[in-house]
């Protein structure tokens, strides 16, 4: 009872306005500053083809460094659930940092030669993306989630990248001194992440292992990689070799884990994302 009236609710327009107003506010939020630094990569991918090289990694910096407060917003309002399928979102964010780790490093040429596939995978997320706020189970409320998308994502874009710098390198007939380690980063990177799907899996279902698409396929892709590292070993290994196996590396990662994320060229199956909704 309210203002001494049976049953009324104590209904004030201005407080449900604000409440409105920060709730759209926190939606749109880290949605905008994705477009704002989607479109500073354009710009620094536009400078990188006009040969402005410090123009270009000013405002890739610059970019990155709005991607990331977006990227850490979305998050901080999800929580404690796990948003399943930001990675169209985290992917250009992982990429630039590699692009940033190797001008640190003094491999600017390497480095600023990612953001085609950079602006490449930001058109993606704007244009197909499944939406930022899907469905969440209770399952999803473990930090082991969080780590696990978090090196999950991390790896493929290591993956990623290192096909790509390998591929270049074949096509413009150079040496290849960067790929190899970045694809070593990435298994490891791999590697944690299955950890922690594990204690995930423990955590939300008492078992280390969950029989389903979505395990088999991160299986098919450690295992592959596993192989690639050891085929180092056997003679006749070049670095031409290394490179069209490393693309299939990629395009096992982009099929099996990237396209299930995005909408728009789903088909029913391998490419449908509903079977993700489970976690």
């Amino acid at each position: 009872m309210e203002n001494g009236i049976p049953g009324s609710i104590d209904f004030r327009p201005g407080d449900f306005f604000w409440n409105f107003l920060n709730k759209m506010i926190n939606l749109i939020f880290p949605i905008t500053t994705f477009y704002i630094a989607c479109l500073i990569y354009i710009v620094a991918f536009l400078c990188y083809l006009m040969k402005l090289r410090q123009l270009s990694i000013f405002f890739l910096l610059v970019a990155f460094s709005i991607h990331l407060i977006s990227d850490s917003s979305g998050r901080y309002i999800i929580l404690p659930y796990c948003n399943m399928f930001s990675e169209p979102f985290f992917l250009p964010m992982c990429l630039a940092g590699i692009c940033l780790i190797q001008i640190s490093i003094k491999r600017d040429i390497d480095g600023l030669s990612l953001l085609p596939l950079i602006v490449f995978f930001s058109l993606i997320a704007i244009f197909f993306s499944e939406n930022y706020y899907p469905p969440f189970t209770i399952m999803s409320r473990s930090i082991y989630a969080h780590l696990f998308h978090f090196f999950l994502f991390t790896a493929h874009g290591l993956l990623i990248a290192g096909a790509y710098l390998a591929i270049r390198s074949v096509f413009l007939n150079m040496k290849d001194d960067v790929s190899n380690q970045i694809i070593i980063w990435g298994f490891a990177s791999l590697c944690i992440a299955g950890l922690f799907g594990m204690l995930w899996s423990y955590v939300g279902r008492a078992d280390f292992i969950s029989w389903n698409h979505y395990y088999f396929h991160s299986a098919a892709i450690w295992f592959y990689y596993a192989g690639l590292l050891h085929l180092r070993l056997t003679r006749g290994w070049n670095q031409k070799k290394r490179a069209w196996i490393l693309l299939g590396g990629a395009i096992l990662v982009f099929s099996f884990d990237y396209l299930p994320q995005i909408g728009g060229i789903h088909t029913p199956g391998l490419l449908n994302a509903k079977i993700y909704e489970l976690y």
